[in-house]
């Protein structure tokens, strides 16, 4: 019972937070609600709250739950493929793949990493990026053929050459600033899981995308990026 009236209050969570009009809520400057839906105060999960809330939310959720032994899998591999696009100029587009590892702890709760790897591409950017992200993934539907679930996290990554790179001809939106390369890359999104079979699933889903270094070494140093985009991928139950 605990559980499920857990994974109730997560999927309201969710709801409330991916349906709000934006009113009477501060998100960052020109930025638009439906741009970064959970980007508003105090949530802001584009930053590192990405990855401290969900932490906080799991931690208190593994006390007050119990441990589930009708999981198949306690730890699956995953891997994705994804592009976003930015929606400030110069209109990054930004293609993504990620790889890693899920620890099944709870029907509701997953606990994940990744290696991941990063291109952004537009008429200023050409570079790579490469990192490790942790991030928890929330299930308010989990069934045995479809899960729907919420997932954020943050990490960090480092590009070949500072990125993002200065801008020019976009008037107030020119960005005279250059980004640094080592970076923090924030992520949250909504997706869908559907078994194949007992050990094999597909997974596809939306996402909000983040990179910057959060001021450090400071705000001369970070233009920074936003952008939203799609991702198809897998996952595969190892025998327990």
């Amino acid at each position: 019972m605990k559980h499920r009236t857990l994974a109730c209050t997560l999927l309201l969570w969710g709801a409330v937070c991916f349906s709000t009009t934006g009113q009477g809520l501060t998100f960052p400057p020109f930025t638009r609600w439906y741009q970064n839906p959970l980007g508003f105060e105090p949530v802001k999960l584009h930053t590192a709250n990405g990855l401290i809330i969900p932490a906080g939310i799991a931690l208190i959720g593994v006390i007050l739950t119990r441990k589930d032994t009708s999981l198949l899998h306690r730890i699956s591999v995953v891997g994705e493929g994804g592009t976003s696009w930015g929606y400030y100029p110069p209109y990054t587009t930004m293609y993504q793949a990620n790889g890693g590892l899920l620890f099944h702890a709870r029907r509701w709760l997953s606990i994940g990493v990744e290696a991941n790897v990063y291109h952004p591409g537009d008429a200023f950017n050409n570079s790579w990026g490469i990192g490790l992200r942790p991030f928890f993934r929330f299930y308010p539907v989990n069934q045995t053929r479809f899960r729907l679930y919420i997932d954020s996290g943050a990490g960090l990554l480092l590009f070949n050459k500072p990125f993002p790179q200065p801008t020019t001809g976009y008037g107030a939106f020119s960005e005279p600033r250059t980004g640094t390369r080592l970076n923090g890359s924030p992520k949250y999104g909504l997706g869908v899981e559907l078994n194949l079979n007992e050990h094999t699933a597909i997974m596809a889903g939306v996402r909000h995308v983040h990179i910057s270094n959060g001021n450090h070494p400071g705000q001369e140093r970070n233009p920074g990026h936003d952008s939203n985009g799609f991702y198809v991928g897998f996952s595969y139950g190892l025998p327990k």
